[in-house]
């Protein structure tokens, strides 16, 4: 089985897939299979041969992705039986200031919050958006979680995990993972200790200001206004401002 902890990027897959590694006995990634980027990513141009190989119906295999595309997804989600992909999303604001907060740590342009929302903020704001909006339709080997059920009941929601997997794993095994994967311990064995944040809900309230709370709620309602000049932008050149 391939299992692909999926979800755009600031929105909890990393935690997620932390998770799900100790839920399973999983194969290293084969290198066939891997993004030439990332060794823990998947080959999002060779979906098509990977669900299709023998390899995922005799072995357990891990990958994270920030999977978008329809096209990739219908790929992903037409082989039922040995793909699972797990799907995490965010409040919007508290993802947009979790990519703030790695925009400044990684580039020498080191603007206000509202500075970086408007010239930078606002276009993948619009990606968050578009990017729910493809996986929305999906669910029957998709597992559709929220970084706030992740948060809020940790347990619970890892449970829900182990049962989308048809695995049987008792309170004390949930317990252990949980501790092993606390954003202190993942800290700690980092060499990026800066990526891991406070990863609280609401930290928005910190950060956002009226006028930016409007613009966000108007591309919620409707976001085909910046489609021409954003969408390409933002799928294409999306590493831009990753």
């Amino acid at each position: 089985m391939l299992v692909i902890a999926n979800g755009a990027f600031k929105s909890g897959s990393t935690w997620q897939r932390n998770l799900l590694k100790n839920v399973l006995e999983f194969q290293p990634l084969p290198k066939s299979f891997r993004s030439k980027d990332q060794d823990s990513f998947i080959d999002q141009n060779r979906l098509a041969d990977i669900i299709k190989s023998n390899e995922i119906k005799t072995k357990h295999f891990l990958a994270k992705a920030h999977i978008y595309k329809r096209k990739q997804i219908d790929i992903l989600t037409s082989n039922v039986d040995d793909v699972k992909i797990f799907m995490i999303n965010r409040d919007i604001r508290d993802a947009l200031v979790s990519h703030y907060n790695h925009f400044i740590n990684v580039r020498a342009f080191k603007p206000s919050f509202s500075t970086y929302y408007w010239l930078v903020g606002r276009y993948k704001a619009v990606q968050l958006i578009k990017y729910n909006e493809n996986w929305a339709p999906y669910s029957e080997n998709v597992f559709h979680s929220s970084f706030e059920s992740l948060k809020s009941d940790t347990a619970e929601e890892l449970k829900r995990f182990t049962e989308f997997l048809g695995v049987s794993i008792n309170d004390e095994e949930i317990k252990r993972i949980i501790e092993l994967n606390s954003i202190k311990k993942v800290r700690e064995k980092s060499d990026r200790k800066w990526f891991f944040r406070k990863g609280e809900i609401g930290d928005y309230k910190n950060y956002l200001n009226h006028s930016i709370e409007r613009d966000l709620e108007r591309m919620r309602r409707k976001t085909n206004y910046l489609d021409k000049i954003g969408y390409y932008l933002i799928f294409e050149f999306r590493y831009l401002f990753s």
